[in-house]
């Protein structure tokens, strides 16, 4: 459902706010990510780990200081070095903050098992911004970049609220039963494990968008985001079989079953992509240009670009999963900084000549070597050859035995 309120969100800014708009929203909200990844480093997922283990106010303390010491570096260096609009660097600051201040929320509701309650503050985040924009834009006429900022502000601040409702059941009862310095390093110890791979990523995924927009401009970065919003949703099936997969892996001691059953989703998931993929790539510009408008005609030509790496990292989204269920965290890092030296290297070369198409091209290229090398790892740790990589019907009738195992009554 929050992807399905995430491509409104998309179409309603390109819509009222053209290329141009898009692309400057598209920087806005990314570099916010960014700096969400980095103030993650000590909060974030690894509190879902330490809640259970930790006083709440030996995690709360260091995760919020962090947070606003973060914001803080991070509003000096776009002030001092430009990379950003200077009349967004006080809003992304700011929202950084209130992001990353929600994100500390949610894992530690995760962390007390309150699943429904982090799922339910995520989406009326999400539905938030929709709200918010369609009554700004369509009531109000208020067709301005500012007018996303205003919707960040109004979902991240109601977000924060509910989260500290949710939330004071817990720290009523805060008591300082460790000292913050020695959890503080169990936090830095577990965040930098988690975050590292998490950094290259990001930056190998996104930061072809700051290229476009150095080089060309904010528009193209509006109608390169949308082709890879739209084809990138070909990744929702590995990401939910990845969920059966995890769930399996951390919960044996098999290595040889976890090698099997990361091998067997991996080729569902390659397959499921391929069928998927298909009939995106071959709906005509016309189709983009009504839904999103007449600029983005060179939308499909970013899928074409695009679809040669977005299939293949299905392999890594899945075999890259065997790692980290099994606690080789290195290895997907060491793909991940190789996928982000190939964008770095491969954008400064194709984007400044070929535009959109160089970054859909250089993203396939970081995508297909980040892939090859945790396939090539894992066909060496599980002794198997690239023949076993092909699909075979017996693989589908075991996807379908898992499925039907992860869904039992007693596994939801």
């Amino acid at each position: 459902m929050t992807a399905i309120i995430n491509l409104f969100i998309a179409i309603i800014i390109s819509q009222y706010l053209g290329a141009a708009g898009k692309g400057e929203q598209v920087l806005l909200i990314t570099t916010i990510t960014f700096i969400l990844v980095f103030s993650n480093i000590i909060g974030g997922s690894t509190l879902v780990y330490l809640t259970p283990r930790y006083s709440l106010s030996s995690l709360i303390i260091p995760s919020y200081i962090w947070t606003i010491f973060v914001s803080g570096i991070f509003f000096t260096g776009m002030y001092f070095f430009h990379f950003i609009k200077s009349e967004y660097v006080i809003h992304i600051a700011i929202l950084s903050m209130l992001n990353s201040l929600v994100s500390i929320n949610l894992s530690i509701l995760l962390g007390k098992e309150k699943i429904k309650t982090n799922n339910l503050i995520s989406f009326i985040q999400t539905a938030s911004i929709l709200i918010s924009l369609f009554i700004m834009f369509w009531a109000f006429g208020e067709n301005t970049i500012q007018t996303y900022i205003t919707a960040l502000y109004i979902a991240f601040t109601l977000s924060f609220v509910l989260s500290i409702i949710f939330l004071f059941p817990f720290i009523k009862k805060m008591e300082l039963k460790k000292s913050v310095s020695g959890v503080l390093k169990e936090m830095i110890r577990f965040g930098l494990l988690n975050q590292i791979a998490t950094i290259a990523q990001i930056l190998s995924f996104r930061i072809s968008y700051y290229l476009i927009e150095y080089f060309h401009g904010p528009a193209d970065v509006g109608i390169y985001s949308n082709g890879v919003s739209l084809i990138e949703a070909v990744w929702l099936v590995s990401t939910s079989i990845t969920m059966v997969q995890y769930s399996r892996i951390v919960n044996s001691t098999d290595d040889k079953y976890s090698q099997k059953i990361s091998l067997n989703l991996a080729k569902i998931s390659l397959m499921l992509a391929f069928i998927i993929i298909i009939p995106l790539l071959f709906i005509p510009s016309t189709f983009y240009e009504f839904i999103f408008g007449r600029e983005f005609g060179p939308v499909n030509e970013v899928m074409w670009t695009l679809a040669p790496g977005i299939l293949f990292f299905n392999l890594s989204l899945v075999l890259g999963h065997y790692f980290s269920g099994t606690g080789k965290y290195h290895i997907n890092t060491i793909a991940m900084l190789a996928g982000l030296i190939i964008t770095v290297v491969c954008g400064l070369i194709f984007i400044p000549l070929y535009n959109i198409v160089g970054a859909g091209i250089t993203a396939s290229i970081s995508y297909i070597v980040t892939s090859l090398i945790i396939t090539i790892i894992f066909i060496r740790k599980a002794k198997c050859s690239v023949i076993d990589l092909m699909l075979k019907p017996a693989d589908i009738k075991f996807y379908f035995n898992e499925m039907k195992l992860y869904l039992k009554p007693e596994n939801k």
